[in-house]
């Protein structure tokens, strides 16, 4: 739907003081409704008859001033009815048309069209002595700006499968539009609030895209309202770079029954005391959280929990990404790496003993988050020469199902390294990293899911 609020604003906004309508009605034939403007009496010898136009009329499609208080569409089809008789016609919005009224005034008028059949009555008003339906390439008498209008709709009119833009709007996908800002605290970990209506959804601050405003606005609007901090103003050096984070394209479904066009923006890190500034709306939301991303699994359904992985690595990226929900097929944001020697070890990693991670303390195969647009093997060796400073080879995913502690969005893959221990070097992350034999992995504290996979290494 066209939202002519917005159209008007922006007319005020460009400095137009008044504001019209107009419709180009066509005939079966294509002939084009004019009315010609009644003339100061005239004896009846000096009146031209209905072949002749004399230098002195005026014709014109019908029109005119949108009431205060009324919409274009209403004005535009008060105005057909009132100067033509002609009543119940659906009209397509065509284009806007800019002059100068004889006062000096800016104008613009919104331009619609309809066609009816031919033979259709018309009444004119009494601000008109005459109608006609005239040839396209011949018009009567005509005012610059309106000939122009009736020559652009024809030459468009003439190439196959052309509608106005009104109509063309109606056979094109129209999704909603949300914004959000991604907001952590010094520890990285992310924002979050409760719902109030549905108290097992979190969310990150963000909401719909109101008429007329830009996704960036709409943030930090809706930020401002759901949490009270005028960011913008707080944290300058990241909002005024307007970072865009991720646009997610959302398809329809049983919650949103039309498809929805997200945008996420950087809204930078909260200090302590800003963070003591907070106050929620109790309408909408009932508590706020900062956690890691794997804490936010136990807390958002499925759904939501891998958007935010999505925007995350986005985010990680720092460039933004166009990303889709659902997620398309072969979509990933994550990998588990078993890496074996022609010995048959395993490469297993010992995980930091710290709140917020998968398996603090464990024993683990290489793993890690996708980076950008990376394909799971690109992940799997960037991950291990971070974790353990070594180049695998002979990447090949992992065959058979998921075990159930595996998030669905993790690709399991199988990959073999066959140089010296003395290469092996431990990253930034983890506390010892080493070849272990399949028969002391017993004696480690592993997760379960490592029997599930270990069969399949020989498949």
């Amino acid at each position: 739907m066209i939202d002519f609020t917005v159209l008007t604003d922006l007319a005020r906004r460009e400095g137009v003081e008044r504001i019209g309508v107009g419709v180009l009605v066509r005939d079966g034939s294509g002939r084009i409704l004019l009315l010609r403007r009644a003339a100061p009496a005239a004896p009846p010898a000096q009146r031209p008859s209905s072949e002749q136009w004399s230098s002195s009329e005026q014709w014109e499609y019908p029109g005119g001033d949108v009431a205060d208080g009324e919409g274009v569409p209403a004005g535009a089809v008060r105005e057909l009815a009132g100067r033509t008789g002609i009543e119940g016609l659906p009209l397509e919005y065509l284009r806007h048309l800019d002059g100068t009224d004889r006062h000096g005034r800016r104008t613009r008028q919104f331009v619609f069209t309809a066609v009816v059949p031919d033979g259709t009555a018309v009444r004119p008003s009494p601000e008109h002595d005459a109608h006609r339906w005239a040839e396209p390439g011949r018009l009567p008498p005509t005012g610059e700006g309106q000939r122009a209008v009736v020559e652009w709709l024809t030459a468009r009119l003439a190439r196959p499968g052309w509608r106005p833009v009104g109509g063309h709007l109606t056979t094109v996908d129209r999704p909603g539009a949300y914004s959000c800002l991604l907001l952590t605290d010094p520890q990285g970990r992310v924002l979050g609030m409760r719902s109030a209506a549905d108290p097992d959804v979190w969310d990150i601050p963000g909401g719909n895209v109101d008429p007329g405003e830009t996704p960036f606005a709409a943030a930090l609007r809706e930020t401002g309202e759901e949490l009270g901090l005028d960011l913008a103003a707080e944290n300058p050096d990241v909002l005024s770079r307007r970072r865009l984070v991720a646009v997610l394209h959302e398809r329809a479904g049983t919650g949103h029954p039309v498809p929805f066009c997200g945008y996420v923006f950087d809204g930078g890190v909260l200090t302590a005391e800003q963070q003591a500034r907070i106050r929620l709306d109790p309408a909408e939301h009932t508590e706020w959280r900062f956690a890691t991303a794997h804490d936010w699994r136990a807390r958002m359904d499925p759904d939501r929990y891998r958007w935010l992985l999505q925007v995350l690595r986005a985010h990680r990226s720092g460039r933004a990404l166009y990303l889709e929900q659902p997620c398309p097929e072969g979509e990933f944001e994550g990998v588990l790496v078993l890496v074996t020697d022609r010995d048959g070890r395993l490469l297993m990693h010992r995980r930091d003993d710290v709140p917020g991670i998968a398996w603090p303390g464990h024993w683990t195969p290489i793993g890690g988050l996708r980076e950008a647009d990376e394909t799971p093997e690109e992940t799997a060796a960037r991950e291990t020469r971070e974790e353990a400073g070594i180049t695998i080879t002979r990447i090949r995913p992992l065959p058979g199902p998921h075990h159930p502690l595996v998030h669905p969005t993790t690709r399991v893959l199988h990959a073999q390294w066959n140089g010296p221990d003395a290469e092996l070097r431990l990253g930034d992350e983890g506390t010892a990293v080493r070849m272990v034999p399949l028969a002391e992995l017993p004696a480690l504290r592993v997760p379960p899911y490592l029997e599930h996979y270990l069969p399949r290494l020989a498949t």
